[in-house]
């Protein structure tokens, strides 16, 4: 008999209780490090816990023990899957009453370049194979902004982690971008202090500069060159270019 399950009543895992990176092995198989935290989460002790990934028609489930006892599986390849635009989905499920009980969805998972000076990043990197031509963009997801390369273009990831002039010509861009987003785009009230992506990324850009936060809009885009520019200053942009160019800094 076909067993059905209830998605009725069902709550949400909080995504700030879930993460989920990505990496390559040495044979270049994709491998994800999921963080659980399910301490707080009203489901029975003994309900299971999956992890689901997927792309397109791909996909895979990993079988995580339950709530009371997590047991991340030690084999977490991502064989069937090609793409590091894949996604998670976090799934518990109550198998007496044959019901999902809570699920994490459409959760965002990241390969991580470095972050000068961030010790948690604010702008995690997905190589994707979803841009076309573009060599980057910035993908504005609903909890952060992320930075996707073209990993059709060879050594992408090495260029990413090591090359200067991939930092130079990247990031200020990058910085730029968001900013304008957060206070031309959206509009934010950047005096106002939350665990929001883009009040975090207002309280990070505020350190470049000693100019006052823009509290009208006809201000930002000036406040936004001041601290693009001073990111460039700190990380020594132009230097970085010419080093690599092989001209007298």
């Amino acid at each position: 008999m076909l067993r059905k399950l209830n998605f009725t009543d069902r709550a949400k895992v909080s995504r700030a209780n879930v993460r989920v990176t990505l990496r390559r092995d040495d044979d270049g198989v994709l491998v994800f490090d999921p963080t659980l935290s399910l301490e707080d989460l009203a489901a029975p002790a003994d309900a299971r816990v999956f992890i689901e990934a997927d792309h397109r028609t791909s996909y895979m489930r990993f079988d995580c023990g339950t709530v009371g006892a997590i047991v991340i599986p030690a084999d977490r390849r991502l064989t069937d899957i090609e793409s590091s635009s894949v996604r998670f989905r976090i799934k518990i499920v109550d198998d007496r009453a044959h019901r999902i009980v809570a699920i994490a969805d459409d959760i965002r998972v990241t390969e991580h370049a470095p972050e000068p000076g961030q010790e948690a990043p604010l702008l995690p990197v997905q190589f994707t194979d979803e841009i076309d031509q573009q060599a980057w963009r910035i993908l504005f997801e609903p909890d952060t902004p992320v930075l996707q390369l073209n990993n059709r273009i060879s050594g992408i990831e090495k260029l990413a982690k090591e090359e200067s002039l991939f930092f130079a010509l990247v990031y200020p861009a990058a910085v730029r971008e968001i900013l304008t987003r957060i206070l031309l785009v959206e509009g934010h009230d950047v005096f106002e202090q939350t665990g929001e992506w883009w009040s975090l990324w207002i309280r990070w850009a505020s350190r470049y500069t000693n100019t006052p936060m823009p509290s009208d809009p006809d201000d930002a885009p000036q406040w936004i060159e001041d601290v693009v520019g001073a990111f460039c200053s700190q990380h020594r942009v132009v230097d970085r270019i010419n080093a690599v160019s092989g001209e007298p800094q």
